[in-house]
């Protein structure tokens, strides 16, 4: 890509002339306390059938036996066998595919799976709670035939599949106080009884007595592990089917819980490989419910560090674009939190973590307000897409009261933060800028600013995102031959690192700017610079050559023709803000501006301007020392979205440059 492929452009920018700013913008610093959510949310909550015959249960059993799977002695064990009314339950039939790897001896055999779906109610329903073994209270079931009783509004309700963690089922207490729990928010929320035990005796919560590698037993943990996705997408598909709940429910907005293995079945639900052999660690897809869009796991378990859950080192996790977040204990001797981490850094959505000092592989009930907040901010951002709730996920630090929790990390790869950025209050720092071009994982970046001098200085920096969602990388000073050459000799361009610096966003419009230069550290708080209606841009899913808006980098035609030097628009309404970095007569880096309104169709123009002012490190920037002086003027004239011609007049030298946009991670940014 050019000057690109190692330099990350950092632009400086002039103050805005005849341009008014008001934005007062969040310091990117500031970490905010969310305040906590109530467990119990506004509605009422009932559930579906799931009456029992407890005379089945023989003298020497439990009903507990049947809902968790337990078969021993030559006899199976499921819940379905204790139903009064299993046509009247959610029910279905789960057949794995045939492939042993994955499933061993269940590969392509029909499986029973039963279901407890808890929804939010009407005020006014009276139905009795259904009161089970070892204080387990269902409340309000149905029995018989009677239909759920749902609100009037919203008439079609979202989705929250529910996992709960090895060896339990959706009525073990605590699970099922979860359940309930999210119910009370306005969630249809279903969960399989999983009936691990069916499959294996070996799962994270036998870790402690049985080995982590008896290999035995190890095809039977893959099949429990395999088997538990494909029966969360079946509860879906049952209430997608059934016509009592086929026209509430909002397939469009599907979220997803899970607590130990149901946070690891979750990641399998989208996407992830599963570790199915030892010792190589080979790993492959188990399934992908395109439905689900966004998971939390509570004490998610991955695996432990000898025997990963997707594969070696989390290969099986790369890329993987199901929004995620993990609430992890730091004393969890199961789900290690590092173990989780390993594999969240590899992923390719919106994920976070938030630790939870001191707890371990428990649902404590004291967590209960920080779970249900962090979770609730994360299913409303990514299964509504609610803007609010992505900034409390950005800025939130930790739930107020309750336990001592804090989030590690979070990152949105979907925003795109190209565009003309400054010092944040705006205009307090007014006189220097940075533009932004983004395009996939990666900013290039113009940092245009002044030199010891005070003359006018640029410099670029190529910044890949990394785990944690801050882009870094090393700044460069640059020199070249002069902005008249003719032809421009790239050849002549010589990038010299001089530093480095990080750009960290805490949402779409603020952020911090963090560098080393010849040995001086600062760091800015940034925002977006506003002068008329901010454009969205996003990763084009058009061609280029059909925008209207032409916020971008732009560099001469032919791409690559005369790598070293560019030029930058911020375009918002009928105003194109240009920095143009290119090199003085003798070969120094340069940058002139231009505010170019719109003077006819696809025509902008405007007055040239070379800016002085503090050094890069004044400390504070004083904005009145700040002096343009116009040296020319500008026109720029735009054939279609991905054509132009940049025409100058500078220091009695007129030139015409043919222009294109620089796309170096295609296909490219699109603004509109």
């Amino acid at each position: 890509m050019g000057l690109l492929s190692h330099v990350t452009m950092c632009v400086r920018w002039k103050t805005l002339t005849a341009v008014a700013i008001a934005l007062a913008p969040l310091g990117i610093h500031a970490q905010v306390v969310l305040p906590p959510v109530p467990i119990k949310g506004p509605y009422p909550v009932a559930c579906t059938n799931v009456e029992q015959d407890l005379g089945r249960v023989a003298a020497d059993e439990t009903a507990e036996l049947y809902w968790r799977g337990a078969s021993n002695g030559g006899k199976e064990r499921y819940v379905d066998s204790l139903l009064v009314s299993p046509a009247n339950a959610l029910t279905a039939t789960v057949t794995p595919p045939d492939d042993a790897d994955l499933y061993d001896r269940w590969a392509g055999t029909p499986i029973s799976y039963v279901f407890l779906a808890c929804y939010p109610t009407t005020s006014d329903n009276a139905r009795a709670d259904y009161v089970l073994p070892r204080d387990t209270v269902v409340p309000k079931m149905q029995r018989g035939s009677e239909g759920p009783l749902l609100p009037a509004n919203p008439l079609r309700l979202p989705v929250l599949l529910y996992s709960h963690g090895y060896g339990g089922s959706p009525l073990t207490n605590s699970y099922l106080g979860a359940l309930v729990a999210f119910a009370s928010w306005g969630y249809v929320t279903v969960a399989p009884f999983h009936g691990d035990l069916r499959y294996s005796l070996f799962g994270p919560d036998a870790a402690s007595s049985l080995p982590r590698a008896y290999i035995p037993i190890w095809s039977d943990f893959v099949a429990m592990q395999a088997i538990r996705p494909l029966s969360v997408s079946a509860a879906l598909d049952t209430l997608a089917t059934r016509a009592d709940w086929r026209d509430r429910i909002d397939i469009n907005r599907v979220g997803a819980f899970g607590i130990s293995q149901g946070g690891e079945t979750l990641m399998l639900l989208g996407g992830a490989e599963l570790n199915y052999a030892l010792p190589s660690f080979d790993h492959k897809r188990v399934t992908q419910d395109p439905r689900v869009r966004a998971a939390v796991g509570y004490i998610p378990y991955f695996g432990v560090a000898s025997v990963p859950a997707f594969g070696y080192s989390q290969a099986g996790a790369e890329g993987l674009t199901l929004p995620y977040l993990a609430i992890s204990g730091t004393a969890d001797p199961i789900a290690a939190p590092d173990i989780v981490r390993t594999a969240l850094d590899l992923m390719a959505g919106p994920r976070g973590q938030v630790l939870l000092e001191g707890e371990g592989h428990d649902l404590d009930p004291g967590s209960g307000a920080d779970i249900i907040t962090w979770s609730l901010a994360f299913l409303a951002a990514w299964v509504d897409g609610d803007p609010a709730s992505k900034a409390q996920l950005a800025h939130g630090d930790h739930v107020e009261g309750g336990l001592d929790d804090r989030k590690l990390f979070y990152v949105d790869p979907t925003a795109n933060y190209q565009g003309l950025w400054w010092a944040s209050p705006a205009a307090s720092e007014s006189g220097w800028g940075i533009n932004l071009a983004h395009q996939g994982d990666i900013i290039f970046a113009t940092w245009f600013t002044y030199d010891a001098s005070g003359k006018a200085w640029w410099l670029s920096m190529t910044a890949p995102r990394g785990n944690t969602g801050a882009f870094s990388g090393t700044l460069y000073a640059t020199t070249g031959p002069p902005f008249s050459a003719m032809p421009f000799d790239p050849a002549q361009v010589k990038a010299t690192p001089v530093g480095g610096a990080t750009l960290i966003f805490g949402d779409s419009n603020n952020g911090s700017f963090a560098y080393t230069v010849n040995g001086v550290s600062q760091t800015k708080a940034i925002t977006r610079q506003v002068f008329g209606p901010l454009p969205t841009c996003a990763t084009a899913t058009g061609s280029l050559a059909a925008a209207t808006n032409y916020q971008d980098i732009w560099w001469a035609v032919p791409p690559g023709s005369e790598s070293g030097w560019g030029i930058n628009f911020s375009h918002q309404g009928d105003t194109i803000f240009a920095t143009w970095f290119t090199y003085a007569s003798d070969g120094a880096p340069l940058w002139l501006s231009v505010t170019a309104p719109k003077t006819a169709p696809g025509t902008y123009s405007g007055t040239l301007y070379r800016t002085t002012g503090p050094p890069f490190d004044a400390m504070p920037f004083d904005s009145s020392r700040v002096m343009l002086a116009p040296v020319g003027n500008a026109t720029l004239t735009f054939a279609g979205g991905n054509e132009a011609t940049f025409a100058y007049s500078f220091e009695g030298v007129s030139q015409v440059k043919a222009i294109t946009r620089q796309v170096f991670r295609p296909p490219g940014t699109m603004c509109q």
